[in-house]
């Protein structure tokens, strides 16, 4: 059985111009954009929510090793004064 990509690998892809994981993002994300749409209660709500995701996704910014590595920093210096 082939795997399902992963949303942060189908958004650095999209990001690059892929509108096959543009597509796919959407689609995982679509439940959750017609429940919203519903709620809001206007008549464009699910087109401007699809909208706000593509745009979203060209502002995403993925985090790099150096960054994950800042994180844990951060962390362990907030839990060394914990215990």
């Amino acid at each position: 059985m082939e795997r399902s990509p992963k949303l942060r690998e189908l958004m650095v892809r999209a990001k690059s111009g892929d509108l096959e994981a543009l597509e796919q993002i959407i689609s995982k994300l679509n439940p959750m954009i017609k429940k919203i749409s519903r709620d809001l209660g206007y008549d464009e709500a699910y087109s401007d929510l699809v909208l706000w995701v593509v745009n979203a996704v060209h502002r995403y910014a993925p985090a790099t090793a150096r960054d994950d590595e800042s994180k844990k920093d951060h962390i362990n210096k907030s839990n060394d004064g914990k215990n």
